[in-house]
């Protein structure tokens, strides 16, 4: 038999006249032991349980914590210090582009007024030369393709006379056996007519501006500019008028008898002859037909002279 230690004993005998187990009393003990903060007067197994029934993992609840905790003083000095330098980087660019979009407003608006200066410019000598150019048109020292009355244009008009008008014309006529020599003479007639009508307006104007050069104190170049461009004005209602409104007297003898429809012919040719006579008789310098160098070809009723010349 083996010795018992003498304290062994007693806890032995206690334990046995309590009637409780050792483990139990643990158990008890543990219990009655203060609980932390968060859960007080809660055993472990009874924690336990209420974690349970909350239907919480304890790490979700550590993380929950560790999120409400309060952040170091160091990391949030280095958030506030990125931040701000952010902000006084943002603000630097942003002044950088304002003092660069008013460079540019500026530089823009510089272009803008020396563009309209130009163009003020220009117009200013637009128009002098306008004025310069248009008068020497009108006077006859220049000619320009929109002048409907210059030589070219005069030049063209005779050439339809000739070559679109005048076979329609002539046929009509030969077919009534009219006279070759009498239509020749009636068209000549047409343009000498016209040439001395518009010689005699010619000198009604130059009565008017020789009186206006001894008034006026105008030199003898600007009296000969404006002479010419009042010719010029005169060309220009004669070429708007209806052709058949300048023929106002008889063109005919008295003593000519033909059909109607021949009359109207000789009507038509007349007309046609007087006025495009009355527009060349007021060019600078004036036309006319070169009857003298007229040479006509196969066809005897080829009347009108190939060209024009300068009186």
């Amino acid at each position: 038999m083996s010795v018992s230690e003498p304290g062994q004993n007693l806890e032995d005998i206690g334990e046995s006249e309590s009637g409780e187990n050792p483990q139990d009393t643990e158990s008890k003990q543990n219990d009655s032991q203060p609980q932390p903060a968060g859960e007080p007067g809660l055993g472990q197994n009874q924690q336990k349980n209420r974690e349970s029934e909350s239907g919480e993992n304890p790490q979700d609840t550590e993380s929950k914590q560790n999120d409400s905790q309060p952040q170091p003083a160091g990391l949030k000095n280095k958030e506030g210090v990125k931040s701000s330098s952010q902000q006084c980087e943002q603000h630097e660019h942003k002044g950088s582009l304002t003092e660069m979009e008013r460079f540019y407003k500026e530089k823009l608006q510089e272009a803008r007024f020396a563009l309209k200066q130009k163009e003020e410019e220009l117009k200013s000598f637009k128009d002098r030369v306008a004025a310069d150019l248009s008068l020497s048109i009108k006077t006859g020292d220049t000619e320009s393709m929109n002048n409907p009355v210059s030589k070219t244009k005069l030049t063209e008009m005779y050439n339809k006379l000739k070559l679109l008008q005048w076979p329609k014309i002539k046929d009509h006529l030969k077919s009534n056996a009219v006279s070759r020599e009498f239509t020749r003479d009636l068209t000549q007639k047409m343009f000498k007519d016209a040439a001395e009508e518009m010689e005699r307006k010619k000198k009604q104007i130059d009565e008017v501006f020789g009186l206006i050069e001894n008034s006026s104190g105008l030199t003898p170049q600007k009296v000969k500019e404006f002479r010419q461009l009042t010719i010029h004005s005169l060309q220009m209602n004669l070429y708007h008028s209806r052709k058949e409104d300048l023929l106002q007297s008889p063109f005919l003898d008295d003593g000519a008898q033909y059909s109607q429809d021949v009359m109207e012919n000789f009507r038509l040719l007349a007309s046609e002859c007087y006025w495009l006579g009355c527009l060349m008789a007021l060019n600078n310098p004036p036309l006319q037909p070169d009857w003298e160098n007229h040479v006509p070809g196969m066809d005897a009723w080829d009347i009108f002279p190939r060209n024009i010349k300068s009186v």
